[in-house]
């Protein structure tokens, strides 16, 4: 079969974690986020007191070895600065196991000795959320292959609500809409060539008129579905916002739609058809751009 986890890095390789992790353990899987701070822990399956971290290294990493043993290092530290906050999540339980997941194979041998030794360390520190037979282990993708054929299945059965062609007019007529200026003066910011955010301009606002139906029809025909698209939406829109005042850049505009991607696949791509993901993805993020303060501080030519 094909290498399935080439496809997941970063954000998305936690995202699809998450949803394969719920299927293998059912409720007695619990994904912890990182709203409330980064716990170093991406979920918990309290019955067997495991932990679970996602690193879903990106494929140009030049050093996978330093990588993974940064990972380990760094966030099982965190368990021992999170204690309290850790404590109250997981309540008399105690984390038996913390297990990294990684998005493809061991890149080196050496890293199951780093993994013990730093599995020493964390029971040399007493805490009280950790059991006295902890153990530090590094899965690989096969950990999680049975579930993704389960996952995949699934997805020959996903919904497509179907909507009609909305008809776009060409550029010399959309400029003249009223939230084509909006756009326009927010890839401006971006982008010094004018040509250049007039094209983006357009295309985004393009999304925005073409797939502005679907989420209507989502919300009348699936309203669950519809819920978690929303809350999905808040979240991202909160975040970038704080992102894009404070920092500014093409790349914050690219990480948005990322990270929107990922979360949207994550949580509603494993039951929704493409085309109709497709579509809620494209006016989702024409959406916040029409919306968004988007308030840059310097411009950066694209790359």
């Amino acid at each position: 079969m094909s290498l399935w986890y080439l496809d997941y890095n970063g954000d998305a390789w936690e995202g699809i974690c998450n949803v394969l992790l719920g299927t293998k353990y059912g409720t007695d899987y619990q994904p912890i986020g990182d709203k409330g701070g980064d716990l170093g822990l991406d979920g918990l399956n309290l019955r067997a007191g495991t932990a679970y971290q996602a690193y879903g290294q990106e494929p140009d990493n030049k050093d996978p070895v330093s990588g993974v043993r940064k990972k380990i290092g760094t966030d099982l530290k965190k368990l021992q600065l999170n204690e309290s906050d850790i404590a109250a999540i997981i309540g008399s339980k105690k984390i038996r196991s913390w297990a990294l997941l990684l998005n493809k194979e061991i890149p080196h041998n050496d890293l199951h000795r780093y993994a013990k030794q730093k599995e020493t360390e964390v029971k040399s520190w007493g805490l009280s959320i950790i059991d006295p037979d902890f153990e530090v282990s590094i899965q690989t993708p096969s950990f999680l292959e049975t579930e993704w054929l389960e996952y995949r299945k699934r997805r020959d059965d996903r919904i497509e609500v179907t909507v009609e062609d909305q008809p776009v007019p060409g550029l010399a007529v959309l400029q003249q809409h009223e939230n084509f200026k909006l756009v326009f003066e927010k890839f401006r910011v971006i982008t010094d060539n004018d040509e250049e955010a007039e094209q983006l301009a357009y295309f985004e606002l393009k999304n925005f008129l073409e797939n502005s139906i679907q989420l209507s029809e989502i919300q009348r025909r699936e309203p669950d579905f519809f819920s978690q698209i929303e809350e999905i939406r808040s979240d991202i829109e909160n975040d970038a916002e704080q992102g894009s005042i404070a920092v500014g850049s093409w790349n914050s505009f690219s990480h948005v739609k990322t990270t929107l991607e990922a979360r949207l696949n994550a949580v509603v791509g494993s039951r929704l058809g493409t085309k109709t993901l497709s579509r809620i993805r494209k006016y989702t993020i024409a959406d916040w751009l029409v919306r968004c303060p988007l308030r840059f501080k310097r411009k950066r030519s694209l790359q």
